[in-house]
């Protein structure tokens, strides 16, 4: 087993997720900047991405035909796509990327996925997206990122403009760094 998580990326996509018991990460909110951290981060296969999203033909075509980035940087990453909350494995981790005015919602309906132990980042615009995310979870990661993007198609998003991200802790929810 752990010689199977430790190989190359195709070995271990060949194996069982759960074999490597790798650290499980859900993006709520797969437009333009969620599909890029969702694919940046399943790039390397080094941790589970769950895209959730809304949008059923983007969802569609990243579950049977992987994420596709082009501009910016170009590459397609393999990962899990679901449009139905109910289909999301418990989390280590979320990061929030939805229009602000759809924070209650998303966050409402992908909340199962998280437990006492989980922490969820939001890399959103706007203000008072943290407060309602603790709502429903338990830590809480404040961010604001800086890269851009745009659809070009159900599965393949334009990377517009590379931009750093900054993170650090929601106060109020004493989450841990």
């Amino acid at each position: 087993s752990s010689d199977v998580c430790s190989s190359d990326l195709e070995t271990r996509q060949a194996a069982s997720l759960q074999e490597c018991a790798l650290l499980k990460i859900c993006i709520i909110g797969c437009g333009a900047v969620g599909s890029l951290f969702a694919a940046h981060l399943a790039r390397k296969g080094e941790v589970e991405v769950w895209a959730y999203d809304v949008w059923k033909d983007h969802v569609d075509a990243m579950r049977n035909h992987g994420l596709r980035i082009s501009g910016a940087a170009d590459f397609t990453a393999k990962l899990n796509a679901t449009s139905d909350s109910n289909q999301l494995p418990r989390c280590d981790y979320g990061i929030v990327a939805t229009k602000a005015i759809h924070t209650r919602g998303a966050i409402q309906q992908a909340a199962r996925a998280f437990d006492e132990g989980s922490a969820v980042c939001s890399v959103q615009n706007g203000v008072g997206n943290e407060e309602i995310i603790a709502e429903h979870v338990k830590y809480v990661i404040r961010g604001t990122t800086f890269p851009a993007g745009h659809p070009i198609a159900p599965g393949h998003i334009g990377y517009d403009i590379k931009g750093d991200t900054w993170i650090g802790p929601f106060e109020p929810t004493n989450t841990p760094m």
